[in-house]
């Protein structure tokens, strides 16, 4: 592949990047902000995990610049040709990125919903928290009388 030819593909190549980047980020960030109300630490991860997307990127760029696939000699089937093995390798990437915030967004989701505390009965209702055993009594001992529920006939509004 000539100085043409080399330049080419890396420009290319940092423009598909970068634009699968921007877009990794700015859709991680809503994704990963429909769970969480701290929008600085949803925007920290997403920059952390899009940081290590282009990283990662911009090493297999270098690598496969390097590399001699010259796919039958032409400059155009060259640069075509290495372009399609940075695009096959931006898609694996691009896949692993999304099951990277996917799993973020499942522990953010599991911890917020079992963060919040239980909601309590009223008191207006029949369910009341039973705290002690509940059972009858022995006649002479102090305890309190189990409480049922009434049954379904009982029930009309």
């Amino acid at each position: 592949m000539g100085t043409d030819a080399y330049l080419a593909f890396i420009a290319l190549g940092l423009i598909m990047i970068v634009a699968d980047g921007q877009m990794l980020y700015r859709s991680g960030k809503r994704y990963l902000s429909d769970v969480d109300s701290e929008g600085d630490s949803v925007h920290s991860m997403a920059k952390l995990v899009t940081v290590l997307f282009h990283l990662v990127m911009f090493g297999f760029l270098a690598l496969l610049s390097v590399l001699n696939f010259d796919f039958g000699g032409h400059t155009v089937r060259a640069i075509v040709g290495n372009l399609g093995i940075l695009l096959l390798l931006l898609a694996l990437v691009h896949a692993v990125t999304m099951a990277v915030m996917s799993q973020m967004h499942d522990v953010r989701a599991t911890d917020e919903r079992y963060a919040r505390p239980a909601p309590r009965a009223t008191t207006g209702t029949n369910i009341q928290l039973q705290r002690g055993p509940v059972v009858t009594p022995v006649p002479g001992q102090h305890g309190r009388d189990p409480q049922l529920s009434p049954t379904i006939e009982d029930q009309r509004n």
